[in-house]
């Protein structure tokens, strides 16, 4: 049963955060007041416990292209999602517990600390409380700031329009198979709004939103909420497919990536297949509710998951 293959690595991931959670502790508290401890005494003791036989299962969720170690991945996606705070120059410190409230079904998932119910949690946060014990309670929102489809649209088109004249390097188009297009005006010319992408030698490109020849620069890190958003206006759907397992379960399956902060969301109630990747999730199905919510952000309704047949 896929849930059974997958509970090792979950087990597997709270051991080695938890052990985390207690090193940055143990460091930063050495003095008998907190200071700041450096990734440099962190890393190698994290690095030498993940190179176990026990940790297989975790070095392959956060395998990766690029040479970073299998510890330097693990603070970083820890720095992300809230849970340690990353300060300049290597530096790190622990974070008090907070909690989040699900939007839907109104669970608080615990953070900072691993002193959580783990009882048939699949999150990656610390597990779930029924009592806030006086300790900050965020909703999803506030604990990830970020736009939806709907409000990427009207804060980009609020801004004042650039004036441009050089055509695009490349251009990203509301069509059902995503890539970047090298710029044509025979093509784009059917197309009343797309994404230009403007490539500068030993520089960043740089992205614009381009509607009815108005240009509205896009930040980088709305890149992605960008094509979510074209897409949506064009009416291109999303699909997403789920596969039911013993009706506690639930297999997940995109076939894009989501944006960062969407990914970040959906990891309070459900385990990515990968840490680098993450198009493939389990989830409990008591979370169904959150997972629609999170979806609706980018213009995916409960239209879109097409459910399969359910796994024994």
């Amino acid at each position: 049963m896929l849930g059974e293959r997958w509970e090792p690595k979950i087990q597997q991931f709270r051991q080695i955060k938890s052990h985390a959670f207690s090193l940055l502790h143990f460091y930063a508290f050495e003095e008998q007041k907190m200071q700041p401890v450096h990734f440099q005494q962190l890393i190698p003791p994290l690095q030498r416990l993940i190179k176990s036989d026990f940790f297989e299962d975790f070095r392959n969720l956060m395998k990766d292209e690029d040479n970073r170690t299998e510890a330097q991945m693990l603070l970083e996606w820890l720095s992300s999602l809230g849970e340690v705070l990353k300060l300049p120059n290597g530096y790190y410190l622990p974070l008090p517990p907070r909690f989040v409230e699900l939007p839907s079904s109104k669970n608080l998932i615990l953070l900072s600390s691993m002193r959580g119910t783990i009882d048939k949690y699949y999150g990656c946060g610390s597990g779930y409380t029924e009592d806030s014990n006086g300790f900050p309670t965020l909703t999803l929102d506030e604990w990830m700031p970020s736009l939806s489809v709907n409000e990427f649209i009207k804060t980009i088109k609020s801004e004042k329009p650039t004036q441009l004249t050089d055509e695009p390097t490349e251009v990203f188009l509301a069509q059902t198979k995503r890539k970047w297009r090298p710029s044509q005006t025979n093509l784009i010319s059917q197309f009343d709004c797309y994404i230009a992408r403007y490539n500068l030698k030993n520089s960043q490109p740089f992205y614009f939103w381009v509607e009815k020849g108005s240009y509205y620069k896009i930040p980088a890190d709305y890149l992605d909420i960008a094509k979510y958003a074209l897409e949506y206006r064009a009416g291109i759907k999303t699909t997403v497919k789920c596969t039911k397992i013993h009706g506690e379960l639930i297999h997940i399956r995109f076939s894009k990536r989501l944006p960062i902060s969407e990914e970040r969301m959906l990891m309070l109630f459900a385990f990515p297949f990968s840490f680098i990747k993450p198009i493939e999730w389990i989830m409990s199905f008591q979370h169904y509710s959150d997972f629609i919510w999170v979806l609706q952000r980018l213009g995916i309704d409960h239209t879109s998951i097409l459910w399969e047949g359910a796994e024994v």
